[in-house]
């Protein structure tokens, strides 16, 4: 029986090669989209998963409380708190440091190479599953002197005799001294939110900083390896009551603790500390903008199927009289609705082998079809189905009831429920495309309006460097000669970024403060004299450090400190800084200092060139290659032993948004994917309409009818459902798109111009798509049209 069936379902899809053509290249498109969108959606949700002791790896967050009962969320934490939580609480294992990565110098003798690293405990590596290949990894905790590189760094250093010269060599890390490898452990995989090539002893880091022991200071980060029974809901109560017992002050900070693997999704909180967003936000977007595309094509093959029933009245009528049942005649049209998708997934495969290098190209990851993977198979097998169960059963049930005299007489007449379906279909395919539309021109205008935005500083023409320790020791010299080139306009050292000022403290008082701005957090910005210079930012009033002086009695902040200040002419004013007195000297002009998901913050400028962190060269418009050599030329005559690595600082804000940047990207992709999908289903459709009404086209040229008004009539009926689609998508796109845009803390404004243009675009492609099986119509010879059968 099913042999018969795929055999009659073969000579019908060849008989009718447009209507076969139209649905599996829908198909197969929409498939496409939906394998690589798997692929993505898959290694999302990996990220961090491949950890043995997954299930009890925790990350620590600390909650400041603000004013009106606002709780704001810090991954900061203090190394005494987590050394005492591992000693007193009988429920945790193991207790991990975890630092901001930081790219540095490393030297073997004389080769030199830049590489990503920090600073951790042992219990880093026997908590996450990153194996050791070489070498004994406790030694982290024992000696302050040792190091632990990748196994691609030691490549680097050693090439193929790596395992042999590994263990035991010496390594300089210019801005921290010298270091012994003790251990090489494994690359660290892509599903790891953590790359870093080399770890040194954290018992180092702590032996240089040893204000890392005040419980006051959160300038690291940590995790916790819970017990197998730990129940982390109370393991989570107990640390923030030990936290508390522990700091002083009235209105106290807080913790909690989130499953390690989760931080990479959800790590956006709402005023309760409650999980608000991430990057969940645009894992959802484009999995749901993949099943509207899969829905786009599964209602063009619902409506060219019904349409097209009424050509195959004939055989229904001949089946039905010679005993077929309504079940025998849907297991015909479902084997041809298999058949169809069957095929549109061999296609969808190959297309997705084509396009995947160029999609990990644009997505910057390693996407694959691994077919070990259950999930994969899973994933395609729900996919399959419902994609046959959507395209098939509502057509097959339309087929299966034709009557048998009426369908012998060629007489199958779809049923007004039918053609209203197919019309309501049209609407929702356009409504679905109409959405799409308008989010992808919606998150162009906000990325445009990010990489547009006036942030108050300058950015363009900005080269950063790295401040290593030779370069703070070497750096007047350096300037002096830089400044000797007519390419670079002027030199500064300032850090961390002026554009992202993530260092901060709470440890600033002024006269009135009260007990709900204890917390205030204060964005700190370390500078050299000259930063507002090469900055171009803005005096408000009063002036910056002098030229030469080392002013730690001064204090210079921005308007937004003053203005939560309350402070009237602040001019002359005293505050306090770490409890010491400071004099304010100077007023910046607020510039945007953290991401625009964020207001501008409160922010504090010290002059502490040698600690700034960051060198920053001010190049001359038009001239950047020549700054550049002049730069490398430099660098070589003044610091011969430090190799020149610099970044663009405007390169630097785009790569900050680099996820908004890929969204706009699949957005426009997406809504280019659903227009020629439903193109293709818009012009079968005219094509079934226009050959339906041939003889009424006919009769209409014979008494004088023109092109123009056989134009209108084939067109008109589907322009009112695209009208249609745009009035009832446009609210619906408005309020989704609206509430993604509450996330940034700067956005654009929707404008009614978004929808006219979205509107305008889907009846100029509705009219092109149309119109030129309408003009093929109009144009028909009417003699043909009347011709009897």
């Amino acid at each position: 029986m099913f042999k018969n069936y795929l055999k009659i379902a073969w000579r019908n899809l060849i008989r009718n090669k447009g209507y076969f053509s139209i649905n599996v290249l829908g198909l197969a498109i929409a498939l496409t989209v939906s394998f690589l969108m798997l692929l993505w959606v898959q290694d999302e949700y990996s990220k961090d998963k491949f950890h043995a002791k997954d299930d009890q790896l925790y990350r620590v967050k600390r909650t400041i409380p603000l004013e009106e009962g606002v709780l704001d969320v810090y991954a900061g934490i203090s190394y005494p708190f987590l050394r005492a939580a591992k000693e007193q609480l009988p429920e945790i294992e193991k207790f991990i440091t975890l630092a901001r990565s930081f790219e540095d110098n490393l030297r073997l003798e004389n080769i030199d190479f830049r590489a990503s690293g920090t600073f951790a405990n042992a219990d880093f590596f026997s908590s996450f599953s990153y194996p050791i290949l070489l070498g004994d990894i406790t030694q982290l905790d024992e000696k302050p002197e040792a190091l632990a590189i990748s196994e691609s760094l030691a490549k680097r250093f050693w090439g193929s005799e790596w395992s042999k010269k590994a263990i035991g060599s010496n390594v300089t890390i210019l801005d921290n001294g010298d270091f012994t490898v003790e251990a090489v452990y494994k690359d660290f995989p892509k599903s790891s939110s953590i790359q870093n090539d080399f770890y040194y002893s954290f018992e180092k880091y702590l032996k240089d900083n040893e204000w890392m022991l005040e419980w006051s200071n959160n300038g690291i980060q940590g995790a916790f390896l819970l017990r197998p029974d730990a129940d982390p809901q109370e393991v989570s109560s107990k640390l923030n009551k030990l936290f508390q017992d522990n700091i002083k002050g009235e209105l106290k900070e807080g913790c909690f603790i989130q499953k390690f693997s989760d931080d990479y999704l959800y790590n956006q909180f709402d005023e309760k500390a409650q999980v608000s967003g991430g990057r969940i936000r645009y894992v959802r977007i484009f999995t749901i903008a993949a099943i509207f595309l899969l829905i786009i094509s599964c209602i063009n093959f619902v409506n060219l199927s019904t349409a097209h029933a009424t050509k195959r009245a004939g055989e229904i009528g001949v089946r039905k009289v010679i005993g077929a049942k309504r079940n025998n005649l849907m297991g015909q049209f479902l084997t041809e609705t298999t058949l169809i998708t069957g095929i549109s997934f061999l296609l969808a495969y190959i297309f997705t082998l084509l396009l995947l290098p160029s999609v990990n190209s644009l997505a910057e990851k390693q996407l694959a079809l691994n077919f070990t993977e259950p999930l994969i198979w899973l994933g395609i097998f729900v996919v399959f189905v419902c994609t046959t169960l959507l395209s098939g059963v509502y057509p097959a049930l339309v087929i299966s009831s034709f009557r048998p005299i009426a369908a012998l007489k060629g007489q199958g007449q779809e049923q007004k429920n039918t053609i209203s379906l197919r019309k309501s279909l049209v609407v929702l395919q356009f409504g679905l495309t109409c959405l799409l539309i308008v989010a992808a021109l919606t998150v162009r205008l906000q990325i445009e309006y990010i990489n547009q935005k006036d942030l108050g500083i300058a950015k363009e023409q900005l080269v950063s460097i790295h401040q290593d320790k030779v370069l703070t020791d070497k750096y007047e010299v350096l300037r002096n000669e830089l400044l000797t080139s007519n390419a670079i306009e002027d030199v500064t050292l300032a850090g961390p970024s002026p554009l992202n000022m993530v260092a901060s403290s709470s440890g600033v008082s002024w006269p009135g403060k009260t007990l709900e701005q204890g917390n205030i957090e204060f964005s700190l910005l370390w500078t050299a004299h000259n930063f507002i210079d090469v900055f171009d930012v803005p005096l408000k009033e009063g002036s910056y450090y002098r030229e030469g002086s080392t002013d730690t009695l001064n204090i210079v902040l921005n308007e937004k400190a003053v203005e939560i200040m309350g402070i009237k002419d602040p001019i002359g004013k005293s505050i306090q800084l770490w409890r010491k007195p400071r004099q304010i000297i100077g007023v910046l002009k607020d510039f945007h200092n953290r991401s625009l998901y964020e207001p501008i913050q409160p922010a504090v400028f010290l002059l502490d060139p040698n600690n700034a962190g960051m060198m920053f060269v001010k190049l001359e418009a038009g001239k950047t290659k020549e700054a550049l050599a002049s730069l490398q030329t430099v660098f070589t005559k003044t610091l011969s032993d430090l190799p020149l690595h610099y970044s663009f600082v405007d390169e630097q804000y785009a790569a900050a948004y680099k996820s908004e940047n890929l969204t706009g990207t699949l957005a426009y992709y997406f809504a280019i994917i659903s227009i020629l999908i439903s193109c293709l289903g818009l012009f079968g459709l005219a094509t079934f309409m226009a050959k339906q009404r041939t003889k009424e086209i006919g009769i209409r040229k014979v008494l004088g009818a023109n092109v123009g008004s056989i134009i209108a009539l084939i067109s008109k009926d589907l322009m009112k459902l695209i009208v249609l689609a745009v009035l009832i998508a446009s609210p619906i796109a408005y309020y989704f798109m609206n509430t993604w845009l509450q996330g940034f803390a700067y956005k654009i404004q929707i404008h009614w111009s978004v929808f006219v243009v979205t509107g305008g675009f889907a009846i100029l492609i509705t009219l092109l798509t149309v119109g030129w099986q309408s003009i093929k119509s109009a144009n028909a010879d009417p003699v043909k049209s009347l011709r009897t059968e």
